[in-house]
């Protein structure tokens, strides 16, 4: 009864008792719950209430456990025109509450990025952003930034020396992300604002435990809102694919010596929280640079995605012959659709 509770008064928060209310997007999300919570409908009627808009898949640093860091060939590289984005967005805003600006590459080498979030706040959608912030910025990028309306900030750092920062974010400057937090959090106060909420993201390893002792003391230095500990995952290209024995075998470098640190029970050798079901298809959305859609972030390979936004408009891809057959198999738990997310109910629903 606890968990219902929660969940209620999340979802409340989520999509009732927020700026970004509407009430065709309420409708719709009520509407969409319906018909996932007891229906389970293959073919949805409503939009999803979330989207993630990758604006590159390039990225400059080479974390070892990325395909983008990897030098996977597996997706294209390149970035979006501001014009597709604003046509996309344009054709969903009125469902939409959500949108995350990022997946497979790091969104400030996109010149339009704060451009991108700017027009999504004017169309009244909450935004994200999740960075590995090492582009450095100037004064006039945090003001803009900071002016976007944008409304967290995730930064994604592993370390607080230089030594073990950059055993996983390879080619990575701790220097300058901690001047552009410094720089973002210092352009917050001087113009009064509360946004954008700067969180955090440290993933635990066998590298970076010994630090977690220091980390609140380091928080409240740079001026950072939240500090959010993550687990550390297994090859991100692969992991639909992989059964959780094989993950822990691959991470044996990688999983911290403090098993409470980590997703996986070690003598097991499979995830402590097992789920059971997946909601992605019937709520979210990733769309990559070049429109090229996926049925979640987790998804790599371009040549198992549904369609392409841009060049078939983004309803026509949502009940495409591949989303429905995906939502039918994941209902059913059968793995019977031919796309990729057939490999997540053999392997066990991604957290």
């Amino acid at each position: 009864m606890n968990y219902y509770f929660f969940q209620a008064k999340r979802s409340l928060k989520r999509f009732v008792l927020t700026p970004y209310f509407g009430v065709r997007k309420f409708f719709n999300a009520a509407g969409l719950f319906a018909q996932f919570g007891l229906f389970k409908n293959s073919r949805v009627l409503g939009m999803p209430l979330k989207l993630s808009l990758d604006p590159t898949s390039i990225c400059q640093l080479k974390c070892p456990l990325c395909p983008t860091g990897q030098g996977s060939n597996a997706r294209s590289r390149g970035r979006m025109e501001f014009s597709s984005y604003k046509k996309l967005v344009d054709e969903i805003a009125p469902f939409l509450y959500e949108i995350d600006l990022n997946n497979w590459g790091e969104p400030f080498l996109n010149k339009d990025l704060i451009k991108m979030i700017g027009y999504a706040h004017k169309k009244r959608i909450r935004t994200s952003v999740n960075t590995n912030l090492n582009v450095a910025l100037s004064e006039s990028d945090a003001e803009k930034l900071v002016k976007s309306g944008l409304d967290v900030l995730y930064i994604s750092m592993d370390g607080i020396t230089q030594k073990t920062y950059e055993k996983y974010r390879v080619g990575g400057n701790l220097q300058t992300v901690w001047d552009n937090i410094a720089l973002v959090s210092g352009k917050k106060k001087e113009l009064g604002l509360k946004k954008p909420r700067i969180f955090w993201q440290f993933l635990v390893s066998r590298f970076n435990e010994h630090e977690l002792p220091e980390l609140q003391a380091v928080k409240e230095r740079l001026g950072v809102d939240e500090l959010v500990i993550g687990f550390l995952r297994s090859d991100m290209g692969k992991e639909i694919f992989t059964p959780d024995r094989e993950k822990v075998e691959s991470l044996k470098k990688w999983l911290p010596k403090n098993e409470s640190l980590s997703r996986y029970d070690y003598k097991e050798k499979k995830r402590k929280l097992q789920k059971g079901f997946c909601h992605f298809l019937w709520f979210v959305s990733v769309v990559n640079w070049n429109g090229s859609v996926s049925p979640c972030c987790a998804s790599y390979n371009e040549k198992l995605d549904f369609g392409n936004a841009f060049k078939e408009g983004f309803k026509t891809v949502w009940n495409n012959e591949k989303y429905v057959a995906a939502r039918k198999a994941v209902a059913s738990r059968k793995p019977e659709s031919k796309t990729v997310c057939d490999n997540c109910i053999k392997t066990g629903f991604i957290d």
